[in-house]
């Protein structure tokens, strides 16, 4: 090959790298920024997570960022079972809250869930694989735009998100696809706590010869149709999701409906009741 051709082929190289890198890393730059084009002004992070700057830039973009003890995260130190790690958010003590979104800094994907609790308490439960010890964050954005950053720190084994589901090892699995457990109970005269558990191998796409299959989308709905709570689910959300949220409900009893979807349109639903106050 003459060295002209040699070094258009370098040029043409570094100029489909340079495409690349502008395609990758512009969105990244743009969402550290406020939406009137100020830069964020990211705290330190006190589990000092090397992927924090990171995680606000991609996961909590658009406004202040602040660490705030009101956001509650209770997770396990030591993860037992890394396919398996329980973690439940509690941001009640927040006013208008109108996200939650939670992140595991070191998972190869970092976001589990996003919750838009429409009339719903600030608080979710959920279990969530990890791949190695990890931080996990947690966003509250209320109404103002401003973030309130909650956390905990997870040991763990790792390998929970490039191993594949359990239920490949059952030949018929996909018969109890969406198959679904749940429970309804009053939390207060003005709130119900509810948690579903529903079959679903939530593949992450990472282990061999195995593709993205998960659980995406879950919606509560009242009577009227009128959504209480919206859920976005990812990739690292455990095999058979296990939700647990709080919808806001009258004291008579209300009957509910939820609606799930997974990321190849396969659609499940089915109602719960909630017993009026003077069942409890």
């Amino acid at each position: 090959m003459s060295e002209f051709f040699k070094a258009l082929k370098r040029s043409s190289l570094l100029m489909g790298w340079l495409l690349v890198c502008h395609v990758a890393f512009t969105p990244t730059l743009m969402a550290a920024q406020t939406s009137t084009g100020s830069p964020v002004d990211i705290p330190n992070d006190p589990f000092e997570s090397v992927m924090w700057k990171q995680m606000v830039e991609r996961y909590f973009p658009g406004g202040q960022v602040v660490f705030d003890s009101r956001v509650i995260v209770s997770a396990p130190k030591s993860a037992e079972n890394q396919f398996n790690v329980p973690v439940t958010v509690d941001a009640t003590a927040l006013d208008n809250v109108v996200e939650i979104v939670a992140v595991a800094d070191l998972n190869p994907i970092p976001h589990i869930l996003t919750v838009r609790p429409i009339e719903a308490l600030s608080f979710v439960g959920f279990r969530v694989k990890l791949q190695q010890g990890t931080p996990i964050h947690v966003g509250a954005r209320t109404s103002d735009g401003v973030w309130h950053i909650g956390g905990a720190y997870v040991d763990a084994s790792g390998g929970g998100c490039t191993a594949p589901a359990m239920a490949h090892g059952i030949s018929d699995w996909m018969k109890e696809l969406g198959t679904t457990r749940a429970s309804t109970r009053r939390e207060s005269p003005l709130s119900a706590r509810m948690t579903i558990r529903m079959r679903h191998p939530m593949d992450t796409g990472l282990a061999a010869g195995i593709p993205a299959f998960f659980m995406n989308e879950i919606t509560v709905r009242n009577a009227s149709g009128d959504a209480l709570a919206e859920l976005d689910l990812y990739e690292p959300v455990s095999e058979n999701p296990t939700i647990t949220i709080k919808p806001k409900v009258g004291e008579g009893v209300e009957q509910l409906q939820v609606s799930a979807r997974d990321n190849e349109g396969n659609e499940f639903g089915f109602p719960l009741t909630v017993p009026g106050v003077d069942a409890q």
